[in-house]
């Protein structure tokens, strides 16, 4: 386990196992997600199902988290979307290549955003839309929802349906005073926390944090499960000129 401060940090990765370091993460102390109420919500799979989640912002790509795509071979995944349950419904599309940042993991934990090409177009419909990314910071106490596959307790089972939650926006230096001024926590991240038994889990990674209609975060580490302690996420306004540019650059 990475240890920050004595605590032991589970980041939510997916594909690969860093030394030391288990990834992924389902929403604890969630509900059930209303159907079609996150239409731009994706379940990234590999050849034994769901392991990270991502957000749809464009006909042919898709946000979330590096760590969900570290290593992967594109020819074993593809991502579902048009759904809430992983058991039936939704369309599967096909991965191009994948866009991790340059900067990914330097420092721990860092820069852990990367982009998805889709082989084909999304047909959008009812179940299937794009969501803006934000480039606004969020305001102090703002509520932020979560949407994901994460397991419902450490170590349990990935539901079937999509969970949804809605956390509490802990300000930068909030959240360090919680881990410490050596943590893990940078000026990219964006830190949520209700109470203890609520927050994300394995198999929540990469999925998107939404604010006014806008995506504003993708879930990345935390102290698993729901332990007390916020949980980190890419903070996407940090990131927006990155998105922007990688997506223009190889449309």
């Amino acid at each position: 386990m990475f240890v920050i401060k004595l605590i032991s940090v589970l980041v939510f990765l997916a594909f690969a196992n860093a030394a030391q370091v288990t990834v992924n993460q389902r929403v604890v102390g969630g509900e059930t997600a209303i159907d079609g109420s996150a239409p731009y919500q994706v379940s990234l799979q590999g050849r034994f199902g769901h392991s990270c989640g991502g957000a749809l912002i464009d006909k042919n790509w898709v946000l979330t988290a590096a760590h969900c795509v570290q290593g992967a071979d594109l020819s074993s995944m593809s991502i579902l979307a048009g759904t809430n349950d992983l058991t039936k419904g939704g369309v599967r599309y096909y991965l191009k290549q994948t866009f991790m940042h340059s900067r990914y993991n330097k420092p721990n934990f860092a820069n852990d955003v990367a982009l998805i090409k889709l082989n084909s177009s999304v047909t959008f419909s009812d179940r299937v839309k794009a969501i803006d990314y934000d480039y606004r910071a969020v305001p102090n106490g703002a509520v932020i929802r979560l949407t994901g596959w994460g397991r419902l307790s450490a170590g349990g089972q990935i539901p079937n349906l999509l969970q949804s939650i809605n956390l509490t926006y802990v300000n930068h230096e909030e959240c360090q005073a919680f881990f410490g001024p050596n943590s893990s926590v940078d000026i990219g991240h964006l830190c949520t926390f209700n109470r203890k038994g609520q927050g994300a889990c394995n198999g929540d990674s990469g999925s998107p944090l939404v604010y006014n209609n806008r995506v504003v975060a993708l879930t990345n580490w935390g102290v698993p499960c729901a332990t007390g302690m916020p949980d980190a996420h890419c903070r996407v306004s940090y990131y927006h000129d990155w998105i922007r540019t990688t997506i223009n650059s190889n449309n």
